[in-house]
């Protein structure tokens, strides 16, 4: 496992070159459920901006619910997979309606975190990552969601091995990394991934981990 020292030093790094993470803001859940489904295989501008026109178009979830496939995919077409996205939102919305009474995943709250991740996870469309943030930002509970800037990045520092896949890569930097320090390496690792680690052409000669990092190519793109 890694030692969470290792951890700490590279996020103190990190926010000593990029500055200190926004502080933590708790987001209302199913927002968060519809808004990570949303940026499923697609960036962040994109995202947010099929978010904030599908908040547009409905006044609310409920009416959301009431309506049909054809026209939450028109809202969202900035999303990308407009049609495969609009079916999981509205799967999700009905299955929680259903289970719930209504339209709130504030019981999450009160489960266990386990429990929380596998109900989550027991709805359409909602992976490992999905179930991992609505629990991280509307809950504050104690799961990194892996996206693919984390899942890089942490391979290429040893944080996580190299064969692992990032179904496991959720369970195990969960574990590894201290739980008050989870939100703000979440933030940290994916701006690093961003600016620095990135997939294609990384920074290596400017970046701030070089000395810490196991990547193997890291060399050739030191200039």
């Amino acid at each position: 496992m890694t030692n969470p020292s290792k951890i700490e030093k590279i996020l103190c790094l990190i926010e000593k070159a990029y500055g200190k993470t926004r502080a933590f803001r708790k987001t209302p859940p199913v927002d968060e459920l519809v808004r990570t489904i949303l940026s499923q295989n697609t960036n962040d501008r994109n995202s947010l901006a099929a978010f904030a026109a599908l908040k547009r178009r409905f006044r609310g979830w409920e009416e959301l619910s009431r309506s049909d496939v054809d026209r939450i995919a028109g809202a969202i077409r900035h999303a990308g997979l407009a049609n495969i996205k609009a079916r999981r939102i509205m799967k999700a919305i009905d299955e929680i309606k259903r289970r719930e009474g209504s339209i709130s995943l504030a019981g999450l709250g009160r489960m266990k975190t386990d429990d929380a991740l596998s109900y989550l996870g027991s709805l359409e469309g909602v992976g490992p990552k999905t179930a991992s943030c609505v629990l991280l930002f509307s809950f504050g509970k104690p799961v990194m969601p892996v996206d693919t800037h984390i899942f890089r990045v942490a391979k290429r520092l040893g944080l996580i091995a190299g064969d692992i896949n990032i179904e496991e890569a959720h369970r195990a930097l969960t574990a590894a990394t201290p739980k008050k320090l989870i939100y703000r390496f979440h933030l940290c690792i994916i701006e690093h991934g961003r600016r620095t680690c990135k997939a294609q052409n990384p920074r290596c000669g400017s970046c701030i981990l070089y000395g810490m990092c196991g990547f193997k190519d890291k060399r050739k793109y030191k200039k």
